[in-house]
């Protein structure tokens, strides 16, 4: 196993070379470093150094300081990034030499909150999580300096955590789903003792920061090696800590056809996204991977040719809640996949020829629908039983949508029919518990009985310009401030 220089990146190169040129040590670190030795091309390359995060800002304009329980600075070239980390001491021991802190823990809580000891190159090695990424190269030699027989468990493609691994697990258990990260993604095997406190620490996942844990989630079904993650999330048991109904759909044998070709449909997108992932060396986003996993129930609902539900959106809600929920989701990630599912109804193939499809190019989602119907088509190439079916209206006679507008969910304020750009101020009624919120009866009025008119998604909608001696009109001299709600009477009193 031997690294050649024009495998480099230039620019961490650069980084490099600078921290030499004042006097800090600095090295290639971590997954760079193992994947180059494994044949592999890096999706990134870090640098570990001896200079002080504030330092390195000094030495780079492009740079900036990241982080609390971890400080990192981030180095920009457009936009990639080179990230730059201190080398740090182990802080539990730091801590123990220090004596106990005082603050109620105990010795027997070895979960690392603050990490931002700093130390040399050979504790940083060994503060690592796994051998196979405490690996240092060296630029200028060119050599890889190894301080924790990590090229030995890289010949023999084995994971295995740097010292006692219930040690290691208790101090972070994400590593628990970095172990399973590495294993999948490199094709590796784990260590049997590693994989022993795996399965004894596996529910202080919960611990952890959920911001964290979701993004360690992410990252396994982003690596091209989502099916294969997957399969270890389940063997393992680490699914059930998760996402309890996830794992309980997919462990449960079907026991109707429809069922089975939902199961069949998951592992197939799976495979799906990694074909995708790998062919495009793209990173799909974090919407785009929770609407891969939450197509498969929906699949026959978003069929172009399907019934149309009076709600769709919150048929979409109602499926995804559960699994947004337990995978603690952030809302902009949740939202930009219900928007992706939505969407993908208007992209997948039609029999109808005379469909018209609203105009989506300038929606924000509209690229991640088109992969997510890239995925789910090239998925449901294959296999013919996983192509979405069209459903029935209750009398069993299929419905042909000849022309559809955006759901309400997916349209502007404006595009709304009937609004023409005002508010609507009517109550909204409460629902019954355990049945989906009804629209509102309209008022009666003369245009009632008169047909409504869709709006025209050909052309754009504009907002009213204002004339100019509109804007020269001289406004109330009584401070906007000063209202007509409960406080705006006291201060108007007082004014007066």
């Amino acid at each position: 196993m031997q690294i050649r220089p024009e495998q480099i990146d230039p620019d961490a190169a650069k980084v490099v070379e600078r921290l030499h040129q004042s006097k800090h040590e600095a090295y290639l670190v971590g997954g760079c470093v193992r994947d180059l030795l494994l044949g592999r091309k890096p999706k990134d390359f870090d640098v570990a150094t001896s200079a002080k995060p504030n330092e390195v800002r000094r030495l780079f304009r492009n740079c900036r300081i990241i982080g609390r329980r971890f400080r990192l600075a981030h180095i920009f070239f457009g936009r990639k990034i080179i990230e730059t980390s201190t080398f740090r001491a182990n802080p539990r021991a730091v801590e123990d030499d220090q004596g106990d802190r005082g603050d109620g823990s105990g010795k027997n809580d070895l979960l690392i909150r603050q990490d931002n000891e700093f130390g040399n190159a050979v504790e940083d090695a060994r503060r690592r999580d796994f051998t196979i990424n405490g690996l240092f190269y060296d630029i200028d030699t060119g050599q890889v300096i190894d301080h924790v027989n990590g090229l030995v468990d890289l010949e023999a493609r084995l994971v295995r955590t740097i010292g006692d691994p219930d040690i290691r697990f208790r101090e972070d258990p994400v590593r628990i789903l970095r172990a399973v990260k590495f294993a999948a993604r490199c094709d590796l095997a784990i260590e049997p003792e590693t994989y022993r406190r795996m399965m004894e620490h596996k529910g202080e996942v919960a611990k952890c920061a959920q911001s964290r844990v979701s993004e360690e989630f992410f990252r396994l079904l982003r690596a091209g090696a989502a099916r294969r993650s997957f399969e270890l999330l389940l063997g393992t048991g680490l699914l059930e800590v998760l996402s309890p109904d996830l794992a309980r759909a997919l462990q449960q044998e079907p026991v109707d056809e429809p069922g089975r070709v939902r199961v069949a449909r998951f592992w197939a997108y799976l495979a799906a996204i990694d074909r995708w992932t790998i062919s495009h060396e793209a990173t799909p986003s974090d919407g785009l991977l929770l609407a891969t996993l939450l197509l498969p129930p929906l699949r026959d609902a978003l069929h172009p040719d399907s019934v149309a539900f009076p709600n769709l959106g919150q048929l979409v809600l109602q499926s995804a809640q559960s699994i947004v929920e337990q995978l603690k989701v952030s809302r902009r990630d949740s939202e930009l996949a219900r928007q992706i599912l939505l969407t993908s109804r208007y992209l997948f193939p039609s029999s109808n020829p005379q469909r018209k499809r609203p105009r989506l190019e300038t929606r924000e989602f509209y690229e991640d629908a088109l992969r997510l119907v890239e995925i789910a088509t090239e998925a449901e190439g294959s296999n013919s039983a996983l192509v979405g079916r069209q459903l029935l209206a209750p009398e069993g006679n299929a419905v042909t949508v000849a022309d559809e507008t955006l759901p309400p969910e997916l349209q502007t304020h404006a595009e709304r029919p009937g609004r023409r750009g005002r508010r609507d101020r009517r109550p909204v009624q409460p629902s019954a518990p355990g049945r989906a919120m009804e629209p509102p009866a309209a008022a009666p009025s003369r245009e009632a009985t008169a047909p409504a008119r869709a709006p025209d998604l050909r052309s754009p909608v504009f907002t009213p310009i204002p004339s100019l001696t509109d804007l020269l009109r001289p406004a109330s001299l009584r401070p906007a401030f000063l209202g007509t709600g409960p406080f705006g009477s006291r201060w108007g009193a007082r004014a007066e």
